[in-house]
């Protein structure tokens, strides 16, 4: 017996032994690199890589990661570079977004799937190319990459969404023939040039309902009697505009019936009137904009300008524009699907880019529809060309070049102008680029925007006759220019004065400025805006009079500014220091201390529109530090006017935290990202099996040991 239990305590003694012995083993198992990895700059789970908190510029993610999580490299403004392995599948939403200096990707040819939001709001990329496993592009999955101008997209890539390359407006997207990457550029290309219009009809000021008022309302006049009322509501983006034809219009085929508009006033009871024809001179932006009542029309005499977008995508089928019209500006007739006659009187100077593109009267001479040569020519304003040679010669009698008439017919080696000829329009010969010859007439007085940008590099220096007055911004690029006469004064055209439209202005080379907006102003004054990437001011100036709003204010309600008012200015500029008007889908919030005269007061903010109309400002009082303060939203620069309408009573104002911010940045409608606090080292599941059974096997191992020992004799 006692043989016996000797047995069984050798026994354990030695089980013992072997058990510490593998877990030892098991426990001191050599870590890979890419073990190493997980528990310091790379951060997994799995084959996910949840994030990366390394301090290299460059880095490359491990053979080991399959899939890219969510969030895993977003907001870092180290990173330069990024190689990703074959073995990656999959990059998930918001994976690199906000990576301002990220400007090189190499991507595996093991990624089947990119993203929403993966590549959001990467400024510094430049090029990419996706390989050819890929299957879809998410939403946004490059937006915002401002600097993006060349992607190459396989035909294996079959879905990419129609948000996927949102604003990056310079960019070129290069796909195979026929392939879904080939009609998403065509596609793209068509939304690039509605831009403009997408960024008119979504901005805008949203109207709200003005304060009750609790005092006794100033009289006011009734709004004037107006013969041929046109369609009273009209929508525009999320606005319902109430219109009112200032002329009677001599029309015909049918109008929308007369309706009476609302009564407004200056204490905020009933919508502010806003005129489709403003004091007889201009056709309003967006007057007619979607009408469907409209067929052959002649406007009287006295219009000078036809506004942005005013008859676009109207049922217009003629138009007869009368002896004065100077201007038709930005996508006037843009989309109008039934104009196929157009009369242009010989006092017109500038036609606008879209003035009228995607028009029977256009697409069918282009087309060879039509019996016309090679160009149209309509009241000495040449509107389009048809023709192909490389030696071209504008006839005479045309005065005036319709903006991007030439633009990217790159078989064109030389030009020839007539005496006739007064301005070249905006972005006439842009791209160009073979264009290596330019014979001016003796006639030429306006050269615009980037009318020669982007010609043959061959073309090294230029002699602009004297007769040249203006010359517009990039006219020639970098070609050098040499004066006949006098030096030209330099303009701008209204489309540099968007906020999107970078590419247009010039910069100068001052290096890097920290990105948010400045404000110049009253004290306390603030503002704060999305997605900003660079340097901003916000000059905010306080008038005591201002003949073009109490024009406005007789115009609306016929009646003069109130004297309890506070009349703003508002301008915004960038490092062109050219004045920033429309700020397009963008919005800006404004913090302004209430003025000690309207303090207990309701407050009414009213803005000045490009026509001088007013319209209403929703605006909200808070108080920052026990200072009354008010806040609105604005997305055009332009004269505020601020005024009481009755005692606040009891109300109080919202408390706000900070009005000091000067940027905004966030994934909009954006789920967190994994939160990984410093420290919690994220551990592969078969590593954390590995300490378990080690561990197990240890403490077995100890108990058996002791029992072997127990009682030892």
């Amino acid at each position: 017996m006692k043989q016996k239990q000797q047995y069984y305590k050798k026994r354990k003694r030695f089980l013992g032994v072997l058990m510490i012995v593998l877990a030892l083993i098991i426990m001191q198992l050599p870590v890979t690199e890419a073990d190493a990895a997980y528990s310091t700059d790379f951060k997994m789970n799995g084959s996910t890589l949840v994030k990366y908190r390394g301090p290299d510029k460059n880095v490359t993610i491990p053979d080991s990661v399959e899939v890219i999580g969510r969030g895993a490299f977003e907001d870092n403004t180290n990173i330069e570079l990024v190689v990703i392995p074959n073995s990656v599948k999959r990059i998930d939403p918001y994976a690199f977004w906000g990576c301002d200096n990220l400007d090189t990707v190499v991507l595996g040819n093991g990624l089947t799937e990119v993203g929403d939001y993966a590549f959001t709001g990467c400024k510094g990329l430049e090029q990419m190319t996706i390989p050819s496993n890929v299957k879809s592009i998410g939403i946004k999955a490059f937006a915002d990459c401002i600097n993006m101008t060349d992607i190459s997209i396989p035909p294996e890539t079959v879905t990419i969404h129609e948000t996927a390359f949102d604003n990056c407006n310079r960019l070129t997207i290069q796909g195979e023939e026929h392939s879904a990457a080939a009609e998403y550029a065509e596609a793209f290309q068509k939304r690039q040039e509605e831009r403009a219009e997408m960024e008119d009809l979504l901005g805008g000021h949203t109207p709200s309902e003005p304060d009750t008022p609790t005092a006794t309302p100033v009289p006011t006049a009734p709004p004037p009697v107006v013969d041929s009322l046109l369609g009273s509501t009209h929508v525009v983006g999320n606005r319902a505009v109430f219109l009112i034809n200032g002329q009677t219009l001599p029309v015909y085929d049918g109008l929308p019936e007369p309706e009476t508009p609302p009564l407004a006033d200056m204490m905020g009871s009933g919508k502010i009137p806003k005129y489709t024809v403003v004091d007889g001179e201009a056709v309003a932006d967006h007057a007619y904009y979607s009408s469907v009542g409209l067929g052959s029309l002649m406007l009287p005499d006295g219009i000078r300008e036809i506004g942005q977008f005013s008859f676009a995508r109207s049922s217009l089928a003629a138009v007869l524009l009368p002896e004065g019209v100077e201007c038709i500006d930005y996508g006037a007739f843009y989309h109008c699907d039934s104009l196929e006659s157009v009369t242009i009187p010989d006092t017109v100077m500038c036609v606008e880019p879209n003035a009228f593109a995607h028009t029977p009267w256009v697409d069918n001479f282009l087309a060879g529809r039509t019996e016309e040569g090679d160009f149209l020519i309509e009241g000495g304003v040449l509107i389009a060309y048809r023709g192909n040679f490389q030696n071209v010669e504008i006839p005479e009698g045309v005065r005036v070049i319709a903006a991007e008439v030439f633009q990217k017919h790159t078989e064109i080696k030389s030009i020839s102008f007539p005496d006739s000829l007064r301005v070249i329009g905006e972005g006439a010969f842009e791209g160009c680029s073979q264009l290596r010859q330019i014979q001016f007439g003796q006639g030429v007085e306006e050269i615009k925007d980037r009318a020669f940008y982007g010609i043959s590099t061959l073309l090294t220096n230029i002699t602009l006759p004297g007769t040249v007055k203006k010359l517009g911004l990039q006219a020639f690029g970098n070609v050098l220019l040499v004066y006949e006469g006098e030096e030209p004064e330099h303009t701008y055209e209204v489309s540099a004065s968007r906020l999107s439209n970078q590419a247009y202005r010039i910069y100068g080379n001052n290096g890097v400025q920290s990105a948010g907006i400045t404000v110049m102003g009253p004290d306390g004054a603030s503002a704060s805006m999305e997605n900003v990437d660079r340097a901003y001011t916000l000059t905010i100036e306080t008038l005591p009079e201002s003949d073009e709003m109490e024009k406005a204010f007789n115009r609306s309600f016929q009646n003069a500014v109130p004297v309890n008012r506070m009349i703003y200015r508002m301008s915004l500029t960038d490092e062109s220091q050219i004045p920033l008007t429309k700020l397009g889908a963008q919005t800006m919030t404004v913090y302004l201390p209430v003025p000690d005269a309207l303090s207990g007061q309701r407050l009414r903010l009213l803005v000045l529109d490009r026509n001088g109309q007013v319209e209403d400002v929703p605006l909200e009082r808070v108080s920052a530090d026990g200072r009354q303060m008010f806040q609105f939203q604005m997305n055009y620069v332009s004269q505020f006017v601020l005024y009481g309408t009755g005692d606040i009573g009891s109300e109080m104002p919202v408390e706000v935290m900070d009005v000091t911010i000067n940027s905004l940045s966030a994934a909009p409608g954006a789920v967190p990202s994994v939160q990984i606090q410093e420290g919690d080292d994220i551990i592969p599941l078969w590593r954390r099996l590995e300490f378990w059974v080690g561990g197990a096997l240890l403490l077995t191992g100890v108990i058996l040991l002791t029992a072997g020992y127990k009682n030892r004799r």
